[in-house]
């Protein structure tokens, strides 16, 4: 019997999982993870230091399916064993694990970022998606940034930290096409007009693995400090990944979106996260100015940044109901999206419970972070505990949640445009005949018009 059909599936994606090792020689500890082996199935992953961030490391997780709830639970308890695995390590050689962007009252904070990865199917599919992703990165940036916390220090409300001190980040460009007879047209083009020399140095960026499959790399997600947010993250990625397949099966592409207003945005993301406001492309027509008669520039509409993260999780309500998504596995966003609407003013987001462990001192702070690395619920300690706290908010939340995402409906797609009926076309789409039906400037017809010539001698 016929349970479910899904037209469009999910696309394999990986990660790169950042962490940082405190209280150990960086050089010492890349050594010794070198020659850890550790695996998730059969592949061995590859732990390696993180260029230019001493301290700093990556788990790369290989290609994975997550296109359903019980291939996520398997990767991420198996990931959850690896980083367990490797605090033992950290431990055995005088350090600690943490988060990227923890730090103590005696060793500064670093902070870092998840670089994710999603199999595309075509160079038109990579192209959209790189463009589509270009005009949610500062919804991502504000989404997923925090700033470092620190014992005994106050809480850190920079948008991203990690973003807002990097030299090697930048703001995506809009491709015209990735094709291979293209993208060095591409590349030539964004070197002359923009001084972008490398690609791979934008928030979004087309990629490909050493196999030859197709790719879009994504480098704005700040490192999750929970495996429940690292999760949370890896949902959104794959259905917007899901959203422009749908896009590409119905023939669209993505809009060039103001390059400026994007850059904008972004740096306001990054200097405060959700509690930026963003701007929004006005296309209302333009309001005439006062006596000379010229369009009066409008100034640009600001909404919130939690309503444009909110909208785009609802617009991949769909998509998220075919991944099997539930609303527990996505509580580490929804949370701190909708509880401040419900007076839970503080404590919604991660960064609220990180700098909450911090208030009880070091031992406090790296043990429950330590904690959070390696549990792989759905939810992890936040939605843990927000329910302890507000549980008839948190039920409210995720019941409304639930009933859009069952309720969603796909978008249709435009209909193509009708083609005219040959006699309403010979007649100059009118239904009169004589003359083409076309007008000049003085709103005369032609057909009136060349009348007049011939009466004039010309």
């Amino acid at each position: 019997m016929l349970v479910s059909l899904t037209r469009l599936g999910a696309a394999r994606q990986r990660f790169d999982k950042a962490f940082a090792v405190l209280g150990v020689e960086p050089n010492a500890m890349a050594r010794t993870f070198a020659t850890a082996d550790l695996r998730i199935g059969d592949t061995r992953l590859h732990i390696a230091p993180l260029e230019g961030s001493p301290g700093l490391f990556t788990i790369g997780v290989p290609l994975s399916w997550l296109g359903s709830r019980p291939a996520r639970d398997d990767l991420f308890t198996a990931l959850a064993h690896v980083v367990r695995r490797l605090s033992q390590i950290a431990g055995r050689a005088g350090g600690v694990l943490v988060p990227p962007g923890i730090a103590t009252t005696r060793q500064a904070g670093m902070p870092g970022g998840d670089v994710h990865t999603i199999e595309v199917l075509s160079p038109v599919e990579q192209e959209v998606l790189c463009n589509v992703l270009r005009s949610r990165v500062p919804a991502l940036i504000a989404m997923t940034g925090r700033g470092v916390t620190a014992s005994g220090q106050p809480l850190d409300r920079t948008g991203s930290r990690w973003l807002a001190s990097s030299r090697s980040h930048l703001a995506a460009r809009f491709l015209a096409s990735t094709t291979h007879e293209h993208l060095d047209r591409v590349k030539a083009e964004l070197r002359r007009r923009d001084g972008v020399a490398q690609l791979d140095r934008m928030d979004v960026s087309p990629g490909e693995e050493p196999d030859g499959t197709l790719t879009v790399v994504v480098r704005c997600v700040d490192s999750a400090a929970t495996l429940a947010a690292a999760r949370a993250h890896a949902l959104v990625l794959a259905a917007l990944a899901m959203q422009v397949r749908r896009m590409v099966r119905d023939g669209r592409r993505a809009g060039h979106e103001p390059q400026r207003l994007l850059e904008e945005n972004r740096a306001r993301a990054v200097a405060d996260g959700l509690r930026a406001r963003l701007a929004v492309e006005d296309r209302r027509p333009a309001q005439r100015g006062q006596g000379n008669g010229r369009a009066a520039p409008a100034e640009p509409r600001r909404r919130p940044a939690r309503d444009v993260v909110r909208h785009l999780v609802n617009d991949a309500a769909v998509e998220f109901r075919n991944l099997d998504a539930g609303v527990d596995e996505l509580a580490p966003v929804l949370l701190a999206l909708d509880l401040p609407d419900l007076g839970v003013k503080h404590g919604s987001t991660e960064a609220d419970l990180l700098a909450h462990w911090a208030s009880g001192g070091d031992a406090e702070l790296l043990g429950r972070c330590l904690d959070a690395m390696t549990d792989a619920s759905p939810g992890g300690p936040l939605l843990a505990v927000l329910d302890q706290s507000f549980p008839g908010r948190v039920s409210v939340v995720m019941g409304t949640w639930r009933t859009r995402f069952a309720e969603a409906e796909p978008a249709k797609p435009a209909k193509p445009p009708q083609r005219p009926n040959r006699q309403t076309a010979r007649r100059g789409g009118n239904g009169r005949s004589g003359g083409d039906g076309r007008r000049d400037g003085d709103g005369r017809r032609d057909g009136n018009r060349q009348r007049g010539d011939r009466r004039a001698g010309r």
